[in-house]
């Protein structure tokens, strides 16, 4: 895990949307929600986790721990730290072809 710098933390902690499971939905789509709170770090960039504050989540450990075996919760976390980002966010990372990314992960009903 890639630390977080100190005034990132501080944002992080701050912010709302860190303190509950960013995959949570009311009818459980990917299964409840158990344990801690964590903090997921959901990209890689040259191999090195993105530590920017949209490519960061909040995630029960349940989801967490999901995410290596599960790939629709990944997509999932992918998908809402997506939402988080904005053009110029992406645009740091502008190797990473973020537009066949999006496609991929894609929300399927």
């Amino acid at each position: 895990m890639r630390p977080i710098p100190p005034k990132m933390r501080q944002e992080l902690a701050s912010d709302p949307r860190m303190r509950q499971c960013s995959v949570w939905t009311p009818n459980a789509r990917y299964g409840p929600c158990e344990g801690r709170i964590e903090w997921h770090h959901v990209w890689t960039y040259g191999g090195k986790q993105i530590n920017e504050p949209w490519a960061i989540v909040g995630a029960c450990h349940q989801h967490h721990e999901d995410v290596k075996k599960e790939p629709e919760t990944r997509k999932a976390f992918e998908r809402y730290s997506l939402g988080l980002a904005t053009a110029a966010d992406l645009m740091k990372y502008s190797r990473k072809g973020w537009d066949q990314i999006k496609k991929s992960i894609a929300y399927e009903a």
